[in-house]
């Protein structure tokens, strides 16, 4: 996907102060949100501005002025969804890291730490239905990725997987940058990400209508229950390797 020379780097056209369209952060709102079920729907190369437009209620010409071209519009579908989930993410980024500062935790506080950050995660990638708008974009980005995959890559996805794989490196008293423990984080991370794009398969499966509630309380559940065996196992293994 070519870079478009009047596309700022959030996906947004800049424009002179006066003159053209009427600026609106509602039709812009309107067209992002029309885009994303386009481009999830049918892809990058599939998606047409025509298509883009009628989505969204909107003209090709107003399509223009927003974002110059379908690049730009794409890149503010990546845009959205960075900040969306940044917004979701904060709170526990921060706590996370704060507590981290700690030098001296507790084992059994670093696993409440742990579980916490794994509970909040499930809320966010199962609890949240803006999330389900996403899904299509996100595994085409996965499968062929571009400059918008970058994006969502750079500010969300790596900075969770960095703050989880310090909870597990002080656990497994390794370095965050540590190789199992890097691949410990996203296999932990996985059991619940794999619920978004097998949603589908998981509910039939179960025979759930959807996660929510009670249904989300159990997968947190046998989510602990597998974290609390895992680290136990190691921890054990470690004390049985020094004797």
């Amino acid at each position: 996907m070519p870079r478009t020379k009047a596309v700022a780097e959030d996906g947004r056209r800049r424009h002179p102060a006066a003159g053209g369209y009427a600026r609106g952060d509602d039709t812009r709102a309107r067209i992002v949100a029309a885009a994303l079920d386009v481009f999830g729907q049918y892809g990058f190369g599939e998606a047409s501005t025509r298509m883009l437009a009628e989505k969204a209620g909107v003209t090709l010409p107003a399509l223009q002025y927003y974002f110059d071209n379908k690049e730009g519009l794409y890149l503010a579908c990546a845009e959205h969804i960075t900040q969306r989930m940044e917004m979701r993410l904060k709170a526990l980024m921060d706590e996370t890291a704060a507590a981290l500062m700690q030098r001296e935790l507790p084992r059994a506080r670093l696993t409440d730490m742990l579980l916490d950050f794994l509970d909040r995660l499930a809320d966010i990638f199962l609890g949240e239905r803006e999330l389900e708008k996403w899904t299509l974009f996100i595994i085409r980005e996965q499968a062929q990725p571009t400059r918008a995959f970058d994006l969502i890559f750079d500010r969300v996805m790596h900075p969770v997987v960095r703050a989880c794989a310090a909870l597990v490196g002080r656990l497994l008293e390794r370095p965050a940058s540590d190789r199992e423990v890097k691949l410990r984080t996203l296999m932990l991370i996985g059991r619940i990400v794999i619920f978004r794009p097998a949603r589908e398969t998981a509910l039939r499966v179960l025979g759930w209508p959807d996660f929510a509630g009670d249904r989300l309380a159990l997968v947190k559940k046998s989510l602990h229950a597998q974290v609390a065996a895992e680290f136990s196992v190691s921890r054990h293994a470690k004390q049985r390797g020094r004797t």
